[in-house]
């Protein structure tokens, strides 16, 4: 996936979300098959909750990102409802680093390790400043800190020994230089994302010490280290200072699986024997997860739908909308689908009919999309009579190439896929 389709895939999201929460027609929901049933270790993966306790009006939630405190808990519910024994968050665990902020989800994060969920974070570029690097260990120490078999001390990287997995968890920078306060951390002049000589030496060492110990080794970091844009100096967030690197002391030892956030778009990468695992934003449709299970033999991993209808249900809520999230959603990317074929249309214009037709064609292709389901599906989308004339109307927009090239390129692995390690 290029850079401009990350953008454009960003963009769209953020324009989901900012949709009012409010009673809408229900849009047709795909027919849910059973989730997997766990094999080996199942592992959690969640990205940038941007949990943010203020995002309110008059105390009410008028988006899916005013849900941000019931996505979290009903995120932490989920993994412990589908097995899973551990979670790791890959940053920007909350939004603008406040105190506060940190203190509320820390306390979701207790209330979750209560019913054996062990709990892993990282920072992204959201959680620092106006806390430090010191605060932030404080916060989570019960998080991945005090259980670190060791801690690297330029950087809020640490690893940790369990004696079915060693978790490699770096943190990559990107926040601001100011709330650099380690000891050991040297001083840095811009918030660009970074790996220092220091924390490379302290990660060698740690995957030295820890790969014949013959569990699987995972290597989580808010940034993506094998995407085209992470290697672009003119993309500001995404470049990542010997990120180059770091993958390469992944591959020297082995290391199956990275596994990323920050783009707010789940993606797939695979180059020379490393795959990088991309978890979504949790805010935006379809408000999911990765999955993974480890075996001896394979990591299988999955996307997975929260499912916040039922924790709604389990957990006694009465807010209408939490109880039919999944209907809610739905109907927020319907409304989405035809506000855009109308907008399109003003300049290219198509039949009534053909709105209608062009908007269930728009609609069905980022279901499909988002839902790990479009490579199996995309003949059965070129096929539909909306086709032609969605392509008509989105003649000279983003969302034509686009969709174009989600049916002529999709990865047939943001389904599901499994990594060998024999």
């Amino acid at each position: 996936m290029n850079r401009s389709m990350e953008t454009l895939l960003s963009v769209f999201l953020v324009l989901l979300l900012c949709g009012c929460a409010r009673e809408q027609a229900r849009a047709d929901t795909p027919e849910s098959t059973p989730f997997p049933a766990a094999q080996g270790l199942r592992v959690a993966v969640g990205s940038d909750l941007h949990l943010d306790p203020d995002n309110r009006v008059n105390g009410a939630a008028l988006s899916a990102a005013g849900y941000n405190l019931e996505l979290a808990d009903a995120l932490l519910w989920d993994a412990r409802q589908q097995g899973a024994a551990l979670i790791v968050l890959t940053g920007d665990l909350v939004n603008g680093g406040k105190p506060h902020r940190h203190e509320a989800l820390a306390e979701k994060l207790n209330e979750a390790e209560k019913t054996g969920l062990d709990v892993y974070v990282l920072p992204g570029n959201h959680d620092l400043a106006p806390i430090g690097q010191t605060e932030f260990a404080e916060y989570y120490a019960d998080f991945g800190y005090t259980e670190a078999y060791s801690r690297d001390e330029a950087s809020l990287s640490y690893c940790v020994l369990r004696d079915d997995l060693t978790l490699l968890m770096m943190d990559l920078g990107g926040y601001s230089a100011g709330a650099i306060d380690l000891p050991g951390a040297g001083k840095r002049y811009d918030n660009e994302a970074f790996v220092s000589e220091k924390t490379l030496v302290w990660a060698e060492e740690m995957l030295k010490e820890t790969s014949e110990r013959g569990v699987p080794i995972l290597c989580a970091g808010h940034f993506n280290l094998l995407t085209a844009s992470s290697r672009d100096m003119e993309s500001s967030g995404y470049f990542v200072e010997n990120g180059e690197r770091l993958a390469a002391l992944l591959r020297k030892y082995r290391v199956p699986l990275y596994l990323s956030g920050h783009t707010h778009v789940r993606a797939v990468y695979q180059e020379q024997g490393l795959t990088e695992q991309v978890t979504e934003y949790l805010l935006a449709y379809p408000t999911g997860y990765t999955v993974l299970d480890l075996t001896d033999n394979a990591i299988r991993c999955l996307p997975r739908r929260v499912d916040v209808d039922g924790w709604a249900s389990q957990t006694g809520r009465t807010d209408k909308t939490l109880l039919r999230f999944s209907d809610w959603q739905q109907g927020e990317l319907q409304r989405y689908s035809d506000e855009n074929v109308e907008y399109m249309a003003g300049r290219n214009p198509i039949s009534s009919r053909e709105k209608k037709e062009a908007s269930a064609f728009f609609y069905a292709v980022m279901d499909a999309f988002w839902r790990g389901e479009l490579y199996d599906r995309r003949e059965e989308m070129k096929a539909m009579p909306g086709a032609e004339p969605f392509f008509r109307c989105a003649e000279g927009y983003a969302y034509g190439w686009w969709l174009r090239d989600l049916l002529d390129n999709v990865s047939p692995l943001l389904g599901g896929y499994t990594i060998d390690l024999q």
